[in-house]
């Protein structure tokens, strides 16, 4: 039996990291096959217990027992997670890496990180299989983040997610006395994507999220107006480059959605 599950989190961690989440094939001898996670502009971190998982997306992936910092997704992937498997998610909000990895993150979209492979603060001292011990290592380590100064992503990034992603980085950049050239650096550096694709991510997720809550009704039409898609074209265009599907294709029982709140 496969199962999922997610744990809220409390201030003031709650700042960082967005909530936990867990894929439980612990008991299961069938591998979870056709199943798909899309983008939603957070990062997280992967502690991976058993026969690992496979992941095709913008690259294929195998991931074995062990622990990962994933990178900003870009599109849609496709996971087939092993029979025996435990995989437990810190889900972080864009602005979190920078407080604990001690290296720029671009060219880091879409790619699995072995977290040995990265500088980093974190408190490492758990068993993979351990979700407690998983859960309270997160919370010492994320003690050390909240004494460090905010990252300039994090105020782009809220105004972004307000904003369902509906703004102009233009307009951002001048509200904030800082040119373009400058948010994209900044972005690249610790996001691994640039501000306009952080952005265009936070607009289809967020309209999958309103799909999702209102059951399908006023559909996709509707809903592509209330996000500011005036023209179809542009709109198809922009939700096929993040699903990999149009959106008259869209299956939300395909997919692992959040239980709680919206995705983004």
């Amino acid at each position: 039996m496969f199962y999922y599950r997610e744990y809220p989190v409390a201030a003031p961690l709650s700042t960082y990291i967005k909530k936990y989440w867990v894929l439980d094939n612990t008991d299961n001898p069938l591998a979870l096959v056709g199943r798909k996670v899309l983008p939603n502009g957070c990062f997280n971190l992967a502690v991976i217990s058993g026969q690992g998982i496979d992941i095709t997306g913008q690259y294929h992936s195998i991931l074995k027992e062990g622990i990962y910092l994933c990178g900003q997704l870009t599109t849609t992937i496709h996971i087939h997670l092993h029979a025996y498997t435990k995989i437990v998610l810190i889900q972080l909000y864009p602005w979190a890496p920078v407080g604990f990895i001690k290296e720029g993150l671009e060219g880091t979209a879409d790619r699995f990180l072995d977290i040995h492979d990265l500088q980093h603060r974190l408190d490492l001292n758990f068993e993979l299989w351990d979700e407690a011990g998983i859960l309270a290592a997160v919370q010492r380590s994320f003690q050390q983040v909240l004494d460090l100064p905010a990252h300039v992503t994090m105020a782009v990034c809220t105004q972004l997610r307000a904003e369902k992603g509906n703004m102009r980085i233009t307009d951002i950049a001048g509200t904030m006395g800082v040119s373009n050239r400058y948010l994209e650096k900044k972005f690249k550096e610790a996001l691994g994507i640039t501000p306009k694709d952080y952005a265009g991510i936070i607009r289809v997720r967020s309209l999958i999220d309103a799909f999702q809550q209102k059951k399908y009704n006023p559909g996709f039409t509707g809903l592509a107006l209330e996000h500011g898609y005036y023209d179809q074209a542009h709109f198809i265009k922009s939700f096929s480059a993040i699903t990999g599907i149009s959106p008259g294709k869209f299956n939300l029982e395909e997919y692992l959605l959040t239980l709680n709140g919206p995705g983004i």
